[in-house]
Parts: structure tokens; C-alpha cells; sequence
């Protein structure tokens, strides 16, 4: 076993390793001595054990109630139990304890926060404890059940909240940044890891409810045959009734969405607050922030029912997104040969509100459309694939509608996603009619 020679122990005692530990014990760790030796020097052989850095946090943290001391005052006891704090919770980290890292996270932040006056460290200490909540999700040694995993994504949030709380009274010059990124995270915990799964779930059960074109085809086929088979009829029926909702699939399907709206709303504003501190110094950045908010946004309006009177919840978001989609264009405008392959992009994302949202099908929704056709000159035929969904939606031609989006190969799954909302129009109102 090799043994590190001590700067402050004698060379010859070195030697000796039998006596050396109760020599240094002796003549160091119970004087006086003691203290002179450099913090991080003391705490070295215990590096890689959190429960003895916790402990040794334990007593710096007591003494430091007590008040001054001949080795030193109330504050660097702070500073040394917060610093063993966060070494206990990178060990945790290392050993895949994601959980109790992030509590012990929080401990060295308060210590910080409540005891020192510092305008980075407590705040980068409640952020690391919730990334460390949100990676126990995924990586935890033990994996979470329901309950856990749920009460670690609301402390990831909170622990965030702390950070900007903390963050605003700072005069630090990267102020603005910072809550920027504590904004975004706020947005991505909502976004990802609460809303995540019940969106995955959701569209799991979607796409379960959709035929193929194959399928389609026959459909199409079998209901036109004059006189079918009783296979044939049999076919028909179960063709028709694979699209078609339980009772019980509806219902947890309201479930799902009920779930879905309060993360993403949060998630959205987080967003919309994230952009805002970048609007000056970073724009580019702050664009990219709205366009998750936008995006958000329109999402939201696929969620809720028709119609879109002005005014409702489902024409609000719409108008939200169309506003932030313009802000953006705005921008890029001011330097188009810089953006000219960006900027196609969101006056069709425009557009594709625009014929969602539904609103003055007639006249304004056709002049919005030759805008825009007007601005791009790059992707002429997009404008072409929105004057004919509109004229299917006037005519209340839903099937129309489906071939269409089905024949365009270049739309992404957002656009197929806010058109699908815009079919939908059509179909509701024969459900009601």
C-alpha cells in the first residue's frame, strides 16, 4: 500500500508508517495546527464518501451558528460546509444517486442563499439540483415509481423557481442570460418530461384509430359494390368501426388532454419569458424561444373543439401563434438575404394558422394566403396546396381534404398536425349538423 507523503509531517516520519497516522494525529489533526492546513487538503481522503462529506458539512454548519472562532468567523464555516455539501452531491452523481444528489444540492444552495451573500452560487447549486431531479427520472440507481417520479419533476420545477428568484436580485452582467436559461429548462421540464409521456400516450391512441391507405382504398371500394358478400359486408363494417372511439377510449382521451394543457400552458409562458430576457442581447436566440412558444401554442388550439369564434380559448391561441410567427418574420426581414431559406418556413406556419383558425374563410384568409405567396418566392406550389385546402373546407369535402395532405411528402409533423385541426372543422360540423 502506498502512502502520499504529508507536506507538514517530517520526511523521516514518513518512513514509518506503523507510528506515522498517530504521530500526525498527535502533532496535527488534534491541535491547533490543524486549521493551517488547507481545507481542501482535509477533506481529500474523503472525496468519494458523501455521507462522511455530509457529516463533516453537518459540524462546519453548527459551527458556524456558534459565531466567530480564533480559525476563522461564522462565514467561511458556510462557505466550507456549503463546499463539502456540493462535493456529497457529486459523489451521490457519480454513484447514480440522482435523488440524493439533488438534495443535497439544495443544501449547500440554502446554505448559500441564506447564510453568505453570493449571487451565483446558490443559484447554480438549485439548478443543479434540478438537473439532478430530472436526470433520477430516466437514470436513477433505483428506478422511480409513479408517485417519485411525479414529486421529482415538481421539485425540478421549484428548485428552478428558486434560482430565478435569486437570480432576479443579482447585478451580475450575465443576469439576463441566465434566467433565459432557467426560463427555457422551466419550459422543457413542462414540455418533455410532465406533458411528454401523456402526449406520447395520446398519440399512441390517435394513430391506433387510423387506417392505412391501403385500407382506405378498400374502404372506398366495398362501399361502392352494389350488392357485397356477406364477407365483404362483414369486411365494411370493420373497416368502419376501426376509426371509431369506446366510450372508454374517449374518455381517457379527454383524460390525456386534461393532463396536457396546464404543463404545456406553462411550458409556453416559460418560453414567451425565456425569449423576452434574450429580445435585445440575443436576438436570434430569442426568436428560436418564440417559435417553441408558437408552436406550443398552436398545439394547445389542436386540442380543444370547434368552432373558432373569436374570442374562445382554441382562436386565441391561434391568433397568439400567428402574432409570435410574425414577430419572428419581422425580424428576419431586416436582413432576408441572410434568412431567405428561414423565412419560407414561417409564412407557411402562418398560413396553416390562418386556415385553422377559420375565421373569414371567404376574404381574408384567401388575401393572408396571396401575401404570402407574394414574399416567398421560393416554394410557389405550398401556396397552391392552401388555396386547395380551403376550397375543400368550403366545400365540405373532407375526404378532398385528406388527399391532398396525403399526396404533399414535404410537410413536417406539425404542419400535418395543425391541418389535420383544420379538417376537423369540417367533420365536427356534420357531427353537429
Amino acid at each position: 500500500m502506498s502512502h502520499r507523503w504529508q507536506p507538514h509531517v517530517r520526511a523521516d516520519i514518513y518512513y514509518f508508517p506503523s507510528i506515522r497516522a498517530t504521530l500526525y494525529d498527535a502533532l496535527v489533526v488534534n491541535t491547533p495546527l490543524y486549521h493551517l492546513i488547507p481545507f481542501e487538503s482535509r477533506i481529500a481522503d474523503i472525496m468519494d464518501n458523501p455521507e462522511a462529506l455530509i457529516q463533516q458539512a453537518e459540524k462546519l454548519a453548527a459551527k458556524g451558528k456558534s459565531g466567530w472562532s480564533f480559525f476563522g468567523g461564522s462565514e467561511e464555516r458556510y462557505e466550507q460546509a456549503a463546499t463539502c455539501y456540493r462535493q456529497a452531491a457529486q459523489a451521490y452523481e457519480i454513484k447514480g444517486h440522482f435523488l440524493d444528489a439533488a438534495a443535497t444540492y439544495i443544501k449547500a444552495a440554502d446554505i448559500q442563499a441564506n447564510h453568505l451573500s453570493d449571487d451565483f452560487e446558490a443559484p447554480d447549486n438549485y439548478v443543479h439540483a434540478s438537473d439532478a431531479y430530472r436526470r433520477a427520472l430516466m437514470e436513477e440507481a433505483k428506478p422511480l415509481n409513479d408517485n417519485e417520479k411525479a414529486e421529482a419533476k415538481a421539485k425540478a420545477i421549484n428548485c428552478r423557481k428558486k434560482a430565478i428568484t435569486l437570480t432576479e436580485k443579482s447585478t451580475s452582467s450575465s443576469k439576463l442570460r441566465r434566467l433565459s436559461r432557467m426560463y427555457d429548462a422551466i419550459g422543457q421540464i413542462n414540455e418533455k418530461d410532465i406533458a411528454g409521456p401523456f402526449v406520447q400516450a395520446r398519440q399512441d391512441l390517435l394513430n391506433s384509430k387510423k387506417m392505412s391507405p391501403g385500407e382506405k382504398e378498400r374502404m372506398d371500394v366495398l362501399a361502392k359494390e352494389p350488392q357485397p358478400t356477406p364477407q365483404e359486408a362483414d369486411e365494411l363494417q370493420w373497416l368502419q368501426s376501426k376509426t371509431a372511439f369506446s366510450d372508454e377510449e374517449q374518455a381517457h382521451l379527454k383524460w390525456l388532454e386534461s393532463q396536457i394543457l396546464p404543463a404545456m400552458q406553462e411550458a409556453r409562458v416559460a418560453y414567451k419569458e425565456a425569449a423576452n430576457f434574450l429580445r435585445l442581447d440575443a436576438p436570434i436566440n430569442a426568436n428560436t424561444l418564440l417559435a417553441k412558444y408558437a408552436d406550443l401554442g398552436a398545439f394547445l388550439a389542436t386540442l380543444l373543439p370547434h368552432p373558432t369564434e373569436k374570442g374562445n380559448a382554441k382562436y386565441n391561441y391561434y391568433q397568439e401563434a400567428i402574432e409570435a410567427y410574425q414577430a419572428i418574420i419581422r425580424f428576419m426581414q431586416g436582413d432576408p438575404t441572410k434568412n431567405r431559406f428561414g423565412l419560407p418556413t414561417y409564412y407557411f406556419k402562418v398560413c396553416v394558422c390562418r386556415l385553422a383558425q377559420g375565421d373569414d374563410k371567404d376574404v381574408g384568409i384567401p388575401q393572408d394566403f396571396e401575401m404570402y405567396r407574394r414574399m416567398d418566392t421560393m416554394y410557389q406550389n405550398r401556396y397552391d396546396l392552401l388555396f386547395n385546402l380551403l376550397q375543400a373546407i368550403v366545400n365540405k369535402d373532407p375526404n378532398g381534404f385528406d388527399a391532398l395532405v396525403t399526396k404533399d411528402h414535404s410537410l413536417d409533423e406539425w404542419g400535418r398536425m395543425v391541418l389535420e385541426d383544420a379538417k376537423n372543422s369540417i367533420v365536427e360540423e356534420f357531427e353537429f349538423a
